[in-house]
């Protein structure tokens, strides 16, 4: 006898059925790709005046969507990943119109929340895959744009705080970003470096996770994924 399936079930596409069923994780994926596009073409094209500032917020909007809709649990996490972002957003929709440090504390604000409720997801219960393995790549890469809006504020804050820049240039997201990954990576290429107090206990701080989160977090997910297709 053949069996019916529910109304619910039935009135879902086949196709996308089979993707979700196949690819439970698919987001963590795309998160990553949106999040690489977001940093190593958007940003810098940004900086240079390269870039439509309607493409920048739309790879925001993605990525907030995603985080909102597919990875937080709590309603109340949901609640404070949607406001944090609908500031975020209006205060690119508002350019000058706030101050600057309440635009980068609104950004800070937004940007870690995501880092923690995706790392919680990606660390958490469940089959460990390779869209498990990109979002804790995607956890990495939004630690070091966590860090870049932090230096951000605190050279709005000291504009002496970081030297390799002139005393009235302005504050680009972009050099941040890249002395970001530098710290992070403990590639350290001499371009910027911390002078304040403030500045180099924040980088130590990068540097010390640069060197944990590979070497324990993401190797342990790697490991757990290569034992089990073994």
């Amino acid at each position: 006898m053949a069996t019916r399936s529910s109304p619910a079930a039935a009135d879902v596409p086949i196709l996308p059925r089979l993707i979700f069923a196949r690819e439970p994780d698919w987001h963590f994926s795309l998160m990553l790709a949106l999040e690489v596009v977001f940093l190593f073409a958007a940003i810098p094209a940004l900086s240079q005046g390269g870039a439509d500032r309607d493409v920048v917020r739309f790879l925001q909007l993605a990525l907030a969507g995603i985080t909102i809709a597919l990875i937080a649990k709590s309603t109340w996490v949901r609640i404070g990943l949607g406001a944090s972002f609908g500031l975020t957003l209006l205060a690119s929709l508002l350019p000058y119109r706030l101050p600057f440090g309440a635009v980068l504390g609104m950004g800070f604000v937004y940007n870690f929340l995501v880092t923690a409720v995706t790392a919680r997801a990606v660390f958490g219960r469940g089959e460990v895959n390779h869209h498990r393995i990109a979002g804790a790549v995607f956890v990495y890469l939004n630690i070091a744009l966590v860090f870049a809006i932090a230096y951000s504020g605190l050279r709005a804050l000291d504009p002496n705080a970081l030297a390799g820049f002139a005393p009235d240039a302005p504050v680009r997201l972009s050099e941040m970003v890249h002395f970001s990954f530098t710290t992070l990576t403990t590639i350290g290429d001499g371009t910027i470096m911390p002078q304040s107090p403030f500045a180099r206990s924040l980088s130590d701080m990068e540097t010390v996770i640069g060197h944990l989160f590979p070497a324990i977090l993401l190797s342990r997910l790697v490991g757990l994924h290569l034992s089990k297709s073994q």
